[in-house]
Formats: C-alpha cells, sequence, structure tokens
C-alpha cells in the first residue's frame, strides 16, 4: 500500500459515513473534514513507519516524540515489553526488523466495531487511530497517537501494537471449523492418538486460568493436556466458604468462546462459577486430566523437553516429556499459615482461609462463637460478615493499611471500560473492550489513577470518615494511585466493599488495627498492643504464597532464583521492588528458564493474554522461525 491508496481509501470512508442522499449540515460536514483531516495524518505517518521499519532507518527518522512508549504484545518483538524513549523505542524496532519481514500497516476496517473507536483527536494536538498490521508470520492490530512537535511535524507519542493471529495458523473456529468427521468411508480407519501420553504443551493448574490457555490451545490445534491436583476444573472454587461471590461484574469474567447467557447475575458465586467451569472445560473438549499431583519437574537442554513426574489419586508415578510447562495455578499457591507463641495450647478451631467451609455448613454452630480474623484484605473482610451475619462475635485485626472501596465505584470503573449490559447492548464486544484497554502502557495509567483517587476521596468522603472513626487505616498505596496499582504492583491489599466496612464502621464487627498476635492462650489471644481478646475460634486470612515458591519447590531454587519475581511492575514500592519493568514480570511471556511459562492473574487479564500466551507456544509447535531471517533474541 502506498501513501496514496491509503489516502484515498480513508476518504472513501468517510464519504460512505456522509452518503449524498441527503445534506449533512455544516456542523456535520464540518465534524467530516476533521476526521479525515486527521486520518490523513495518521495514514501518512503511518506509510512512513512502514518504509523505516522495512529499509533500517529507524534510528535516524523523526518519527518518535522524545518520551514516546511502545507497548508491544508478541506481534514485532515476539515478547510482551514496553520501551520507553525515543530511543528506546527506535533501537527496539531495530532489533526486531530482521524477524518482521515485510511490513504492511492499513487503517482498520470497521474499527469502531472492531475496538470501540475510530479516528479520534484530542484538544486539537493529540490523535489516534487503529491500524491492521501485517508481518511475515503474524497478523495483528495497532493503535498509533500522534502530536505535532514545535515544527508542527506529527511524531508519535504512543505506539500499541498486538499478535491476533498466525498466517497460515489461525484458529479453527468459525468459517475454519472442522467437520466433525469424514464425509467418506475410509477402510481400517484408526483412532487419533491420546494427547494425555504426547502432549507437547502441559498446563499445571486446572482452574480458570489452565482452562482459557486450554481453550485457546486447542482451537490452534496444539497438543495440550491440563492436569489438576482436585477432581474437577471447579473445585478450587467449590471447596472455598460459600457466601464468596466474584467481586467484578460478569462482563470482566468471560472466557474465551463462551459468554455467560444473558439471566446470570452481575456478581456470580462461586458454585455458579464453580460449575460454569467444569461447564467449560467439557465444551471445549479439553483434555483435562483431574486428581493429578504434579510431584517434580525437571529440563532438559539437549532434547528440550521437561520430564515431569506425576501421580494420579496416589497411584504409581507417571513421567510425561512435553516440550513446554507452564504453570497455571494462579497468583495464589500454598496457603501463608504464620505460627504464633502458644497455639499448641489453643483449645479453640485454628482455620486458614482456604479451610473456612463458610457458616451455612452447620450454621447453629457459629451463634455466639468469639471469632478473631487475622487479615484485613478480601477474605478477612467476607469471612468476618459471614460470622457477623450468623451471630457469631467478630474482631478483625488490621495488621498494616489497606484500601477499601466501593463495590459500586468498580462497576462504573468497569462500565467506562465498556464492560456493561449497556455496552453490549450497543455490539461493543469484550474482545474490543480487552484491547482498547490495553493499548495504554501501564506507566502512563498513573496519572488517570491518582485524578480517579483524588475524585473517590471526595465523592466518598463520608464513607472514609466512618471508617477511620472506627479506627480502619485507609490506604491508597504509597504514591496514592489507588486499588488497580495495588494490584499489579503486589496483588493484595485491598477490598470490593461489600457489606462489611459498614459493619466496621458500625462497630458490629470489632476492628484493631496497627497490631498482630503476640502470644495464644487457651481461649484467647494476647496482642502486641497489650489487649487480650477471648477466642474460639481463629481465622488466619494471611494469604498465600507466590509462584516463585511453587517453582522453587517443583523444580529447583535455583531456577527460581534465574527467572526472578513472578507478578509487579518493579515500581519500587514495598512488595515490589525495582527495576522498573512497565510490564507484569514473566507473565504470558519467555522467561530464564527455556520452555517454561506462566499464567495468571485475575480472569480478565487470563483471558486476554491467553491469546498471546497462545500463540507464542502455537509458532514453537510449527518452527516458525525456522523460516525466518533471523532468531528473534527474544524467542
Amino acid at each position: 500500500l502506498n501513501q496514496a491508496c491509503l489516502a484515498h481509501q480513508a476518504f472513501s470512508q468517510q464519504s460512505q459515513r456522509f452518503p449524498r442522499r441527503s445534506s449533512p449540515s455544516s456542523m456535520a460536514l464540518a465534524e467530516a473534514q476533521a476526521t479525515t483531516s486527521v486520518a490523513l495524518r495518521l495514514i501518512e505517518w503511518a506509510s512512513r513507519f512502514q518504509k523505516v521499519v522495512q529499509a533500517g532507518e529507524i534510528a535516524g527518522e523523526r518519527l518518535f516524540h522524545p518520551e514516546c512508549q511502545w507497548r508491544d504484545l508478541v506481534l514485532l518483538t515476539w515478547n510482551i515489553q514496553t520501551f520507553e524513549g525515543c530511543g528506546s523505542v527506535s533501537s527496539a524496532l531495530e532489533e526486531a526488523r530482521p524477524n518482521v519481514g515485510e511490513l504492511v500497516l492499513a487503517p482498520l476496517d470497521d474499527a469502531k466495531a472492531i475496538v470501540g473507536e475510530d479516528w479520534t483527536s484530542a484538544d486539537g494536538q493529540v490523535i489516534s487511530g487503529w491500524f491492521s498490521v501485517q508481518t511475515a508470520a503474524a497478523r495483528g492490530v495497532a493503535r498509533v497517537a500522534l502530536s505535532p512537535d514545535g515544527e508542527g511535524f506529527d511524531r508519535c507519542s504512543g505506539l500499541f501494537t498486538s499478535m491476533t493471529e498466525l498466517i497460515g495458523h489461525e484458529e479453527i473456529i468459525g468459517f475454519r471449523r472442522p467437520l466433525g468427521h469424514e464425509l467418506h468411508a475410509v477402510h481400517g480407519r484408526s483412532k487419533p492418538a491420546k494427547v494425555k501420553d504426547h502432549p507437547y504443551v502441559l498446563i499445571i493448574g486446572g482452574g480458570q486460568s489452565g482452562l482459557m490457555l486450554a481453550a485457546r490451545l486447542k482451537h490452534l490445534q496444539v497438543p495440550t493436556l491440563v492436569v489438576e491436583k482436585l477432581a474437577r476444573p471447579g473445585d478450587s472454587w467449590r471447596r472455598r466458604y460459600s457466601s464468596l461471590h466474584l467481586h467484578d461484574v460478569i462482563w470482566l469474567c468471560d472466557m474465551p468462546y463462551m459468554p455467560f447467557p444473558d439471566h446470570f447475575p452481575v456478581y456470580l458465586s462461586k458454585d455458579q462459577y464453580a460449575d460454569w467451569l467444569d461447564l467449560y472445560a467439557e465444551a471445549m473438549g479439553l483434555d483435562f486430566q483431574g486428581s493429578t499431583e504434579v510431584l517434580k519437574a525437571s529440563y532438559d537442554p539437549s532434547s528440550q523437553q521437561w520430564s515431569v513426574q506425576l501421580q494420579q489419586e496416589g497411584c504409581q508415578i507417571e513421567i510425561l516429556k512435553p516440550a513446554h510447562v507452564v504453570l497455571a495455578t494462579g497468583n495464589a499457591g500454598r496457603p501463608k499459615t504464620p505460627t504464633f507463641v502458644g497455639m499448641d495450647n489453643f483449645l479453640g478451631k485454628v482455620l486458614h482461609s482456604s479451610q473456612f467451609p463458610g457458616c451455612s455448613v452447620n450454621a447453629p454452630d457459629w451463634q455466639g462463637q468469639r471469632c478473631v480474623v487475622v487479615g484485613s484484605n478480601t477474605s478477612a473482610h467476607d469471612i468476618s460478615q459471614d460470622l457477623w451475619e450468623h451471630g457469631s462475635e467478630v474482631t478483625m485485626l488490621q495488621r498494616s493499611p489497606g484500601c477499601v472501596i466501593k463495590t459500586g465505584r468498580m462497576r462504573e470503573l468497569a462500565a467506562a471500560g465498556g464492560y456493561s449490559e449497556e455496552a453490549r447492548k450497543k455490539g461493543v464486544t469484550i474482545a474490543a473492550c480487552d484491547l482498547r484497554g490495553a493499548a495504554t502502557p501501564y506507566g502512563l495509567r498513573i496519572p488517570d489513577c491518582k485524578a480517579w483517587v483524588e475524585r473517590i476521596k471526595v465523592d466518598d468522603a463520608e464513607f472514609y470518615a466512618q471508617l477511620d472513626d472506627a479506627g480502619w487505616r485507609q490506604t491508597f498505596g504509597e504514591d496514592e494511585t489507588g486499588l488497580y496499582m495495588m494490584f499489579l504492583r503486589t496483588f493484595r491489599g485491598y477490598y470490593f466493599d461489600i457489606g462489611a466496612s459498614q459493619l466496621v464502621a458500625d462497630r458490629k464487627i470489632k476492628l484493631q488495627s496497627g497490631t498482630s498476635i503476640a502470644e495464644v492462650k487457651p481461649r484467647s489471644v494476647v496482642l502486641d498492643n497489650g489487649h487480650e481478646l477471648p477466642c474460639d475460634v481463629l481465622v488466619l486470612a494471611t494469604g498465600y504464597q507466590n509462584m516463585s515458591e511453587l517453582v522453587e519447590r517443583l523444580i529447583s531454587p535455583e531456577v527460581a532464583q534465574a527467572i526472578g519475581p513472578c507478578w509487579g511492575l518493579g515500581s519500587g514500592v514495598a512488595g515490589d521492588e525495582g527495576p522498573w519493568e512497565g510490564e507484569l514480570r514473566n507473565m504470558w511471556k519467555p522467561t530464564a528458564q527455556p520452555g517454561l511459562w506462566f499464567q495468571g492473574g485475575n480472569i480478565s487479564l487470563c483471558r486476554f493474554h491467553s491469546l498471546h500466551l497462545a500463540l507464542q507456544l502455537k509458532a514453537k509447535y510449527e518452527k516458525i522461525f525456522d523460516l525466518a531471517p533471523a532468531e528473534c533474541s527474544n524467542f
């Protein structure tokens, strides 16, 4: 495509939006002309970008703003990376260029339907638009944001690129769906080989994270086996406390290829979600092996294969030799269970939150029980509320400041991103919302996060004043960026209020803040602030080990150390030590250990990035880079 063709295409598209059968008002005509002008400027920049990348003249070209940021999701770098500053962006493009091959950018057809927005202009300065992208190996999309420099020359201030499919290896869905069976007789027809005997990819963890990736790989025809310690995919949810519900709205929680029915509630119960996971695995035809524990895994560089020891239902040990292992156990590994002086002498019950059955089980037994809950994040609040609702006397121990947000505020945020019934009725797809939301690098989201925090401080001032009066220690993060950055940085420290916070404010749930347990006596706990609390039940809502601990236990401490942290941005705050990386560390992308990958996070991130991880694994399976001009250093 040359510049003239692109310009003509854009003008034709704009003309179709204002057909000649009706005379548009002068305002509409001016708007159309302005939109066409924006489109032409973006197309002109895309044409220059396309030429210089292929010519290898990136560093010397006036393409990028000095503070430009480029986020690439596999399309050009075969990695998930963000590059900050003109020099970094130019160098990264230069390094990726040999693997890109022929590069073609064209205005994204029907961008409004695909990503929910078209050519846009903000304050007449920053303009942006979406393009389809094709390289030698893949197709994808790009979002380009331009701003004029001091000489009025358009330079890129933000670039986003994301792979959507591999050329010649597209998903077998829609028009490519399989027939199901051959339409002629075959003498001596043989059964297909069982995937479980020779998987190319072994996914450890059969909850939502593992199932979403397995479904992607199924549609890409990559032999994949999912193994899960529990019997069924939904059992990890089914075993949690009875009052548990998803705290994200249903539109954020769809899984690939199979959206929830319209009659499902806004907030699913844990049992509804557990049943859905069982159904999903069956409907997707996934190779799932439950009641299977992974004992040990080791990698052989010479054969480029793993040796993974499995034991199903305590029977004989089985060894599989996949090329790739994906840890999809989520960000919650083994329970963290602290010990306190005197615990052995305690005459009551001690439960980790993962063992708490919920009060609907033997409800009368909880009446009048004196319960102390150690912790103050989501599980601690949910359990405290459940205990209070069933007649227990509850004291929650807040050991460190936490971030409480009204659930209604989170629903507003989701709706602003297009995750709502209203957006769905307008034809906005979850895929469009995911793409549009991912287009902004994490570092550039910080100002908006801070502005949102300042707004809710004002709008919900009375709510926070009541909590403060009750002794609650509220934080919006070290740099006041709020809950979302806390999630990305540490995956902890917050709670979406569904009633427990009001119980704290009303003193119905008692609160001890800035303290923990110094000693446990037979019928009480002594806090390090000197208070002694009568106690019949001690609930430890103290969290879980991270994925690094799992690597250390299953593979080796050396591999865990080589890989480094599995989550966090490297923002330099407590729990997310630097250096700054700008992407979630080691998630959905190559790691320091060949053949080892991670799939985790919340439901929406797992849904979106499962595609990027699946595409990388498919490229490995098909040996796509055997035909590439040069091996990508990241791949």
